[in-house]
C-alpha cells in the first residue's frame, strides 16, 4: 500500500529541549546508524563497546561496556523546529474534517524533532496529536519511548504512559508511570526511576513520587525520593536536587568522612551558595572527634576591575586535644585564615595576594588533612604583589614575610617593601640589547637580627648572535651593592657597599647528522657549549645575609652567573664551564626520544666569596661533574636522571632517578630513587640522604583496581610515607578505600629524622571515597592523597 504524507504549517515559536553538542558528533551518528544498518539498534540508543569508535572509547565507555548514541547528535539546532511544517507518514491514513488518521509505521517529523508510533490522530485545528504503541520522541539529546502520548504541536507540551527516557549526555536513563513535558521542555516524571548505569545494570537508582528534570538549566529536583543501591533503600529525602551538568547550584555537597591518629572521626558537611555568576560561598562544619567542633568557609568573588579574590579560613573553639596536648598555652582557640588574589587589569597591571596565616605552628599537620603537601609545610606564606608590565619596563612591588610552622626555626626576613624596576630586554639578534636593572629593598624580623635595607643595582649590555649552527652572546655589566643598616652589635658599619664589573661570554654549536635506532629514521645531534664567566673579588665580611644561599649544584648551575641565590652577595669568579649535550629526534614526528648532558667548571682562581665571612675560601680546581638524561621511547614510557659526581673525592654527591610507565588502560607505574650528600661547604655530620619511590595505579579487572604509594627511607631502612587502597569502579558507582601511614617529622624540622627516636611518631589515617556516577559523592580527601602520592595520576571525572 502506497504511503501517505500530510504536512502541516508550524505557527508559534517555543523553547526547545536541547542540550551541548557533544563531541567528534559525525563518529557518533555514525556508529548510531552503523548499528541500526546491521540491526544491532537497542531500543535505548546503547551501543556495545565493539561498536563504538575508539576515538570515543573513555574511561566511563570502557566501564560500562557501552555509550549511550544519539542519532541526532549533529542535526541542525539553530531553527527552532515550531517554526518548521509538521510533516507525517503513515502506510495507511483517513482524513475528515481536520482529523488524519494513520495506521502502520507512523513517522512523524517537525524540524529536528521526531516522532513514530504503531498509530496515531491528528487534529490539524488544535494542533495536537495522539500517538499509541511502540512511541519513540527524539529531540537531540533526549528520547522519549512510551505506549500512549498525547503532544500539543504549537507548545511542545507531550505526555506519555508507561514510559521510558534517555538523556544522552548526562549519561541517564529511566522510567516513568506518566511522564510529562511541559512548554519550557522541562521534564515531570510521576512514580519514576532514574539512573546513571547502563541498561539492565541497576546497581544504583532514585526512585521519587515526582522529578522534575530541567535539562536547560541542568538542574534536577526529586520529591518523596529514595536511593537505592544494589536493590537495598539507603537513603530517604522528602526533597533532593541534583545535577544534570556541571553547572553550579546552592545546596548542600556531599559529607566528607575520614578517620586518622590525628583526631579520630573526621566528618564534614560542606553547604554550598551560588550566590551570583561572580560570587559564591561554600560553609562547611566539620567536626573531629577527639578535638570539636570546626567552622570553615571560603568565599570567591570575581570581578574585572579587582580580579579574582579567595578569602576564606577556619575556627575551632576550645580544641580538647589541643589542651591536653600543649596545657600550657594561653588559648587553645584553633584558627586560619587565607586571602588570595589574581588579577590583569588593561593588560599591563598584574596583582597578586597569598596571605595565610594559622593560630600556631601545629595547625596544618593537626587540621589541615586535605593532603600531605600541606601538613609537610614549614612556613606560610604572606605576601602583596603587584606588577607593571610595559613595552620595555618592567617593575614590581612586593610585599612580603612568612609564619614558620617550627618552633626552632626563625622566621625569614620580612621584605616591607620591595620594589625592582628592570628594562625589558628583546633578545633580537644582532642587536645591542642594554641591562639595566634596581632593586629596593627593606627587611624587618621579630628576632634579635639586624635589620636594615638594602640597595641593589646593574647596568650593562648584551649582543646576542645567533646562526643556524651556533650562538655567541657576550655580556658586561657592573653590579652595585649597598645598605643602610639599623644598630646592631655585630655590625659596626652601617652602610657598607661594594661593586663588581663583571663579564660574560656564552656560546654554543650545533652538529646533526641522520641516523637510525631500530627502524626509526632519527636525527642525532651534538651541542657543544663553552660559558666563561668572569666577575672581580672584593671583600664583603661586613655585609649582612638577608635572604641569600647558595645555590644547589645541577648542570643547569654551570651556566649560571652566580652561585648565590638572593642580592647579598656579589660572588668573584673566573671560570671556564664546558658542557655537552646528544639528542636523538624521530624525523617521523618530531617527538624528542633521548637527550643526554654532561658538563664541568674549571676555576682559575679560589672563590673567596662566601656566605659567612668566617668560612675558607673555595679552593678546587675544578667541580663537580654534572650530568642529566631522558629516554622516551614511546608516549606511554619515560626515564630521568641526573647526577653530580665529585672527581676530588671520587664520590656521588647526588642522583636522582624516575620512570614512569603508562601503558594505557589507567595503568600507571612509577619507580624512583634519590640520594644527596650534605654539602661540602656546611659543617655538618649528617650521614647521606637516601630515599626509594614506588607507585601504582593498577586495574586488575573491568572493575576492580589497587593503588599504592612507599617512600622509603634507604639508610634508616624503613618507609618513611606509605599509601595503599583498593577500589571498585563500575559503570554506576565508584567505592574507594585508603590506608595512610607517615611518620609526624616535625621535631626534627631541617634534619634527618631519627627513626629510632621513641617521639617519632606514625601517624595514620584511613579515607573512603563513594561515588554515586551521575550524583556525586563524598571523600574527595582520598583523591588529594592519592595526586600527592602517585606521579601523573588524575582522578576520573563523571
Amino acid at each position: 500500500m502506497t504511503r501517505r504524507t500530510v504536512h502541516f504549517a508550524a505557527r508559534r515559536t517555543i523553547k526547545p529541549l536541547c542540550l551541548a553538542v557533544p563531541l567528534a558528533l559525525a563518529a557518533l551518528s555514525a556508529a548510531a546508524q552503523d548499528s541500526s544498518e546491521t540491526g544491532a539498534s537497542h531500543p535505548l540508543d546503547w551501543v556495545e563497546l565493539h561498536d563504538v569508535p575508539e576515538a570515543l572509547r573513555s574511561q566511563r565507555c570502557i566501564s560500562c561496556e557501552g555509550r549511550y548514541i544519539d542519532p541526532l547528535a549533529d542535526a541542525d539546532r539553530q531553527s527552532s523546529p515550531d517554526l518548521s511544517d509538521i510533516d507525517a507518514r503513515a502506510t495507511r491514513s483517513e482524513l475528515r474534517e481536520g482529523i488524519a488518521e494513520f495506521y502502520g509505521g507512523v513517522e512523524v517529523t517537525q524540524g529536528y524533532r521526531q516522532l513514530s508510533a504503531d498509530s496515531a490522530t491528528l487534529d490539524r485545528e488544535a494542533r495536537s496529536a495522539e500517538l499509541r504503541g511502540d512511541i519513540v520522541l527524539r529531540e537531540p539529546g533526549l528520547l522519549l519511548r512510551g505506549d500512549l502520548a498525547h503532544i500539543e504541536s504549537q507548545s511542545g507540551e507531550a505526555d506519555i504512559s508507561n514510559s521510558e527516557f534517555v538523556l544522552h549526555e548526562q549519561h541517564m536513563h529511566g522510567t516513568a508511570d506518566l511522564l510529562e513535558r511541559d512548554e519550557n521542555g522541562v521534564l515531570h516524571v510521576h512514580q519514576g526511576v532514574i539512573t546513571y548505569c547502563a541498561p539492565g545494570e541497576n546497581d544504583w537508582l532514585m526512585r521519587a513520587r515526582e522529578m522534575k528534570l530541567d535539562v536547560e538549566e541542568g538542574l534536577g529536583t526529586a520529591y518523596g525520593a529514595r536511593i537505592d543501591v544494589a536493590g537495598v533503600p539507603l537513603f530517604y529525602t522528602p526533597w533532593l536536587q541534583f545535577p544534570l551538568d556541571d553547572r553550579r547550584r546552592t545546596g548542600f555537597l556531599w559529607p566528607e568522612f575520614g578517620s586518622d591518629t590525628q583526631g579520630g572521626v573526621d566528618i564534614s558537611a560542606p553547604f554550598y551558595f551560588n550566590l551570583a555568576p561572580n560570587y559564591d560561598l561554600l560553609y562547611a562544619p566539620r567536626f573531629i572527634e577527639e578535638r570539636g567542633l570546626s567552622h570553615e568557609a571560603t568565599a570567591r568573588f570575581l570581578h574585572p576591575s579587582v580580579g579574582m579574590w579567595q578569602v576564606g579560613g577556619a575556627y575551632m573553639s576550645n580544641d580538647e586535644r589541643y589542651k591536653d596536648d600543649y596545657p600550657d598555652e594561653t588559648s587553645h582557640d584553633r584558627w586560619l585564615a587565607i586571602v588570595r588574589q589574581n588579577g590583569l587589569f588593561n593588560q599591563r597591571w598584574r596583582s597578586r595576594v597569598d596571605y595565610s596565616e594559622a593560630s600556631d605552628v601545629n595547625y596544618m599537620k593537626d587540621l589541615d588533612s586535605s593532603s600531605l603537601d600541606s601538613r609537610r609545610r614549614t612556613a606560610l606564606l604572606q605576601l602583596a604583589s603587584l606588577d607593571y608590565l610595559g613595552d620595555r619596563w618592567l617593575a614590581n612591588l612586593d610585599v612580603q614575610q612568612f609564619q614558620s610552622l617550627a618552633d626552632d626555626i626563625s622566621n625569614d626576613y620580612k621584605k616591607l617593601p620591595q620594589f625592582t624596576l628592570s628594562y625589558r630586554q628583546d633578545g633580537t639578534p644582532f642587536e645591542l640589547d642594554p641591562i639595566l636593572l634596581a632593586q629596593y629593598s627593606n627587611f624587618d624580623s621579630d628576632d634579635n637580627r639586624v635589620t636594615g635595607s638594602r640597595l641593589y643595582s646593574e647596568a650593562g649590555a648584551t649582543y646576542p648572535m645567533q646562526w643556524a649552527y651556533g650562538f655567541l652572546t657576550p655580556t658586561t655589566k657592573y653590579r652595585y651593592l649597598t645598605y643602610d643598616l639599623n644598630d646592631h652589635p655585630r655590625y659596626t658599619d652601617h652602610n657598607p657597599e661594594t661593586g663588581s664589573a663583571m663579564a660574560k661570554l656564552d656560546g654554543g654549536l650545533f652538529f646533526d647528522r641522520q641516523t637510525r635506532f631500530g627502524e626509526k629514521s632519527m636525527l642525532q645531534t651534538l651541542e657543544p657549549r663553552l660559558f666563561y664567566l668572569y666577575s672581580q673579588y672584593k671583600e664583603q665580611v661586613d655585609q649582612p645575609d638577608f635572604d641569600s644561599a647558595e645555590l644547589t649544584f645541577t648542570y643547569n648551575q654551570l651556566f649560571r652567573e652566580t652561585r648565590f641565590s638572593g642580592r647579598d652577595r656579589i660572588d668573584d669568579a673566573n671560570q671556564l664551564s664546558v658542557g655537552l649535550t646528544t639528542r636523538l629526534i624521530d624525523e617521523a614526528d618530531g617527538r624528542e626520544k633521548f637527550n643526554a648532558s654532561i658538563g664541568q667548571i674549571y676555576y682559575f682562581r679560589d672563590r673567596e666569596v662566601r656566605l659567612s665571612p668566617n668560612d675558607e675560601p673555595l679552593d678546587n680546581s675544578g667541580s663537580e661533574v654534572a650530568g642529566e638524561l631522558g629516554f622516551f621511547p614511546n608516549p606511554s614510557m619515560s626515564l630521568r636522571t641526573s647526577l653530580v659526581w665529585d672527581p676530588n673525592t671520587d664520590k656521588m654527591n647526588s642522583g636522582n632517578f624516575i620512570a614512569s610507565y603508562q601503558p594505557g588502560g589507567g595503568r600507571l607505574f612509577n619507580l624512583g630513587y634519590s640520594y644527596r650528600r650534605p654539602l661540602t661547604t656546611v659543617n655538618t655530620t649528617q650521614p647521606p640522604t637516601e630515599q626509594a619511590h614506588f607507585s601504582t595505579y593498577l586495574p586488575l579487572a573491568r572493575n576492580w583496581r589497587v593503588f599504592g604509594a612507599i617512600n622509603y627511607s634507604v639508610e634508616a631502612n624503613t618507609s618513611v610515607e606509605d599509601m595503599f587502597g583498593v577500589e571498585y569502579d563500575s559503570c554506576c558507582y565508584r567505592v574507594r578505600l585508603l590506608h595512610l601511614r607517615y611518620y609526624d617529622t616535625d621535631t626534627t624540622p631541617g634534619r634527618n629524622p631519627d627513626f629510632d627516636d621513641p617521639q617519632l611518631e606514625r601517624e595514620k589515617s584511613i579515607q573512603i571515597q563513594i561515588v554515586l556516577k551521575g550524583m556525586g559523592g563524598f571523600g574527595n580527601r582520598a583523591s588529594g592523597i592519592m595526586r600527592d602520592m602517585i606521579r601523573g595520576f588524575t582522578d576520573s571525572e563523571y
